[in-house]
């Protein structure tokens, strides 16, 4: 009986060490000065989603900010600007894709 109730705990410990995050989950904040609207931060959100390994976007349009979660060993920082350079918006240093911003809808364009 004792080691039934043992081997019990051993399996929900097991379980709840295996519900956290992966190891090599990391976060970064992406400024995107140039997002204007929520057609922006979907298209943002669909860009970085795109990704292979990551895992989550949260795009605050008012703070002109995306907080990416993803694998380390899959994605890297740079992948994720250049996915939203590409996507046509500025993403921290890195300077959005002119041709990818003539496609966006005008009321995505700043300038």
């Amino acid at each position: 009986m004792n080691r039934i109730i043992f081997c019990a705990i051993i399996g929900v410990a097991a379980l709840l060490v295996g519900c956290g995050e992966p190891a090599d989950l990391k976060t970064d904040i992406v400024k995107a000065s140039t997002m204007v609207c929520g057609s922006c931060a979907k298209n943002v959100e669909k860009a970085v989603y795109a990704i292979e390994g990551v895992k989550s976007v949260a795009v605050d349009l008012n703070e002109k900010n995306v907080t990416v979660k993803y694998l380390a060993a899959q994605t890297n920082l740079q992948t994720i600007e250049l996915a939203i350079a590409d996507a046509g918006y500025d993403a921290n240093d890195r300077k959005r894709d002119p041709a990818a911003y003539e496609k966006l809808d005008a009321c995505c364009r700043i300038d």
